[in-house]
């Protein structure tokens, strides 16, 4: 089962990070990941108003705070 790992991604407005998946074997990478691992992700984000979900692997947050919130839940 893959783990979903967080990073910072520079963007000129707004504070972005990007998904990847973080495999049993120790591996970071974007491959492996699949819609059906970020739909959860995208759910809680609407229903607690905490970023949005800009492309398959992009999220976008207003401040910092919406990040910690956000990193609290899905680190």
């Amino acid at each position: 089962m893959i783990k979903l790992t967080w990073q910072r991604w520079p963007k000129p407005i707004g504070i972005w990070l990007r998904v990847q998946a973080h495999h049993p074997n120790g591996a970071i990478t974007p491959t492996g990941l699949r819609e059906e691992h970020l739909i959860p992700v995208q759910k809680w984000c609407e229903q607690n108003d905490c970023g949005r979900r800009m492309s398959f692997d992009l999220w976008q947050f207003n401040d910092e705070q919406q990040v910690t919130a956000f990193l609290l839940r899905w680190s």
